[in-house]
């Protein structure tokens, strides 16, 4: 009796206690970072790429540029 009354306060302290609750939110971020990968905004800093007209137009500069490679029969260009 003595042991769950014990039992049920120490759950009722440890679920209150702000530092359990971070604990477990820093716990829970690891998880996800684990399974998921590391969240870009967290990365931090400025140059991240852009898909605007000047990154879409070397992508299909560079589409074009291997498209020629093929037909020439070459070996790829590294």
């Amino acid at each position: 009796m003595w042991l769950r009354v014990f039992e049920v306060w120490l759950t009722s302290r440890l679920l209150a206690s702000p530092t359990f609750h971070r604990a477990v939110q820093s716990l829970h971020k690891r998880v996800h970072q684990l399974r998921h990968g590391k969240d870009p905004s967290e990365m931090g800093g400025t140059n991240i790429e852009e898909s605007g007209p000047s990154g879409s137009k070397d992508v299909f500069q560079y589409f074009v540029e291997e498209l020629k490679d093929q037909f020439r029969g070459g070996p790829p260009k590294k």
